[in-house]
């Protein structure tokens, strides 16, 4: 291997579709600007990277073309210059997870391995090019904070974003938290919950004080984290695997263009247990329903072939084609 002899900088590449191409995400972008900025507003969008790294000018250029854009659809650029609109930029904040620049700089790694992995530092964002602007400067920030990025995890900044070098987190200390729960009354559970960020209910908070009771000791902030995460609603699915009490409007109220809709037959639906007012119980909302749906393919011949794992594990998998499947998550 060749020594590295280049300076490791910042290197910043803009990836924009090639003249011609469809710009999907200013394109998803395009009505919500021109209702909020001017009906003639323009959007241009990029993905930036920000590559931290001692590249020399051919490799920047080989990890550009081969790497960040794709060569039929796409471009890369290196400069920093705005148009004849404004332009906003989005980037994460330093220390919030980047799951592309991670990676892209996994990718760079292996592109070039004249460089070690330590070396190499990714960070990415989005440019966005308005044009035909009614709006003023400050508008546009407010739509930039309201459309284009989340406050908390995200920096906007007015104009290209090149900074000399990354910015460094400060090393986190571990130490032990211990969170007082085991006297914590009903509206001190609720609090607790609340102040915490952990979104859990007052009969879940019970069960939690009730097992460190038992144990004779405190929660650490790490323990109520983790417990808090693993029956959070994303996790678990609360609302689908809860029971519900559906009751359906009257079909007069169900009228569409003066036509009544039809009434849901949930008879012989699996897990529905219909009552003589016409409420319907529904046991388990994800498997009497979405998951119940899908289970009737299986049961069809011509369905159940593309079937090859549904409901197993944390995703599933369609036959594709004699040889390959496709894995859905």
């Amino acid at each position: 291997m060749n020594p590295v002899t280049a300076e490791s900088k910042v290197h910043r590449v803009a990836v924009r579709p090639r003249a011609g191409e469809v710009d999907p995400s200013a394109a998803n972008l395009l009505a919500d600007a021109r209702r909020v900025l001017g009906d003639q507003t323009v959007v241009q969008t990029a993905r930036i990277y920000l590559i931290e790294a001692p590249l020399d000018a051919a490799q920047l250029q080989q990890v550009a073309a081969q790497l960040l854009a794709d060569p039929v659809s796409q471009i890369a650029c290196f400069d920093t210059e705005s148009g004849d609109g404004l332009t906003i930029e989005v980037h994460y904040r330093p220390g919030v997870m980047d799951p592309v620049a991670q990676s892209a700089r996994e990718a760079i790694a292996e592109m070039l391995p004249d460089i070690r992995p330590e070396q190499i530092e990714v960070c990415t964002g989005y440019r966005y090019d308005f044009g035909h602007l009614s709006a003023d400067r400050d508008a546009l920030v407010a739509f930039a904070q309201r459309y284009l990025a989340n406050p908390v995890i995200h920096q906007i900044h007015l104009a290209a974003y090149h900074p000399s070098a990354f910015a460094r987190v400060e090393p986190y200390t571990v130490r032990r938290v211990e969170v007082p729960i085991r006297s914590c009354d009903e509206d001190g559970l609720r609090q607790l919950s609340r102040q915490g960020h952990l979104f859990l209910n007052l009969e879940e908070m019970k069960a939690i004080r009730a097992y460190f009771r038992t144990i004779d000791r405190e929660p650490t902030d790490i323990e109520l984290e983790t417990l808090a995460q693993t029956w959070s609603e994303h996790c678990v699915h609360k609302t689908f695997r809860a029971t519900i009490r559906y009751r359906q409007e009257s079909a007069a109220l169900l009228a569409t263009n003066g036509q009544a809709s039809a009434v849901i037959d949930f008879t012989d639906r699996p897990g529905h247990t219909v009552h003589k007012d016409g409420s319907v119980t529904i046991e388990n909302l994800l498997k009497s329903t979405i998951a119940a749906a899908t289970q009737q393919l299986r049961q069809i011949p011509a369905y159940a072939k593309w079937l090859v794992s549904v409901f197993d594990d944390n995703s599933g998998i369609v036959q594709f084609d004699d040889h390959d499947a496709v894995c859905i998550k």
